[in-house]
């Protein structure tokens, strides 16, 4: 494959997760256009909202500026200060990353690794800061400076990681420059606490989707009624849910927040956490059904979640240290392990906190999503514990494992070692 073909597909495969981002936002908004207002109205006022939408998922700040006669139209009492929204719609941010780890994966096939990657970055880039030009007007602006970086820097991180997963696929393999600042013990203590980190985010994360599954279950009469109260129609009630749909994965990190304790923020001063409840009301939104109005005291129990969820990946990452080279298994590499998970799990939730908050609107959708050094301290601290506790059940049962009848049967049948010869070498 030749170097211009390969950012030919680099290229064409940003422009397609470009156009299908843009095109889920746009494809309803359209059939609105064509039905309800029987395409009267300009088409390039549904196009500008989708380009919102779309920028807003993944990250762009909008500037809205509603003057007196915007607000009367809307129903608001008179003019509302110009304000910033903030927050991401990350279903839209797990799309693009989701294609830009395909993109990456794809490159890495190729003798061209960089030059596809940054290709696709640099086309995905060029075509959100387009967008965000093309979208501007005196009420809804999406900041064009933030948005070939923002959009890109996303796109980037995904092709990033699939380069980085085609790499991890041949697990013998070290950069020179690792293996010379590292010896196989800190090797397998640093690679068993990145595995360890990612492996209890991830299934802390499962858990959290899990838990906003229940809730919509058995909130689903009262999700039921909001929808019924908007009278939306069914136009318009397709836009909403997909609307949701793109914030769901928001609800899912602040489900987490939830469940590390500090919990999360919906506009009043009292954050939504275990043993407390909401402390404002809420808007008519069918997916703020969910939301607990108060919780009691048992909920305290939900912060068992993180430190199982790591206890878990912790006991399976032991394979990673007693199965190394070196054979990193002494107290010390378990503590440093725990210690690498602590610390990496802990940015890595701290991370995804600050993504999935931001401001909405004014007033009480000014402040939403957890506090990131707060959900990343605590969340740090139980997957450090959840993790020490794995590793310690994993080496006390490696130990137990020895002094079983079996395994001294086999250590007395293994052959003992050859002997090398001692004497002068034969000419």
């Amino acid at each position: 494959m030749t170097r211009p073909l390969v950012v030919f597909l680099a290229a064409f495969e940003a422009v397609i997760t470009a156009a299908i981002g843009i095109g889920v936002a746009l494809a309803p908004l359209t059939v609105v256009w064509a039905l309800q207002y029987h395409m009267e109205t300009s088409w390039g006022t549904f196009w500008r909202a989708a380009a919102d939408a779309w920028l807003l998922g993944l990250g762009v700040d909008l500037h809205v500026d509603l003057g007196q006669a915007t607000a009367l139209s809307l129903g608001l009492p008179g003019a509302v200060a110009p304000f910033t929204v903030t927050i991401a719609a990350l279903g839209v941010a797990l799309f693009t990353f989701i294609m830009g780890a395909r993109v990456g994966r794809r490159a890495a096939e190729t003798p061209f690794v960089l030059t596809g990657g940054v290709a696709s970055v640099v086309v995905f880039a060029l075509i959100a800061w387009f967008v965000a030009l093309s979208a501007q007007t005196t009420i809804v602006s999406p900041a064009s400076k933030q948005a070939a970086f923002i959009a890109g820097l996303t796109f980037a991180a995904g092709v990033a990681l699939g380069i980085g997963l085609d790499w991890a696929r041949e697990r013998e393999h070290v950069p020179s420059w690792i293996a010379r600042r590292l010896g196989p013990t800190a090797r397998a203590v640093v690679g068993a606490a990145v595995r360890g980190a990612v492996g209890s985010v991830a299934l802390l994360v499962a858990a959290s989707a899990v838990l906003v599954a229940l809730l919509l279950v058995t909130h689903f009469g009262k999700a039921v009624g909001l929808y019924e109260a908007l009278q939306s129609g069914y136009l318009g009630g397709v836009t909403l849910t997909l609307a949701q749909a793109a914030f769901l994965p928001n609800a899912i990190l602040w489900a987490m927040s939830w469940l590390i304790g500090p919990g999360f923020a919906l506009g009043g001063a009292v954050p939504v956490a275990p043993g407390s409840g909401l402390s404002t009301s809420l808007p008519g939104i069918p997916l703020m059904a969910i939301v607990p109005q108060h919780t009691s005291a048992v909920a305290f129990v939900a912060l068992a979640v993180p430190v199982l969820a790591a206890a878990v990946i912790g006991f399976l990452t032991h394979r990673a240290l007693s199965g190394s080279r070196a054979v990193a298994d002494g107290p010390l590499e378990l503590a440093l392990t725990a210690l690498g998970v602590a610390i990496i799990g802990g940015a890595i939730i701290a991370l995804l906190g600050w993504w999935s908050g931001g401001t909405l609107a004014p007033g009480m959708l000014a402040h939403l999503g957890p506090v990131p050094w707060a959900v990343g301290l605590f969340g740090g601290i139980e997957l450090g514990v959840g993790t020490a506790i794995g590793l310690t059940a994993a080496h006390l049962r490696n130990q137990s494992m020895e002094w079983t009848p079996l395994a001294r049967a086999a250590q007395r049948e293994a052959p003992a070692p050859e002997k090398e010869p001692v004497g002068p070498p034969v000419g």
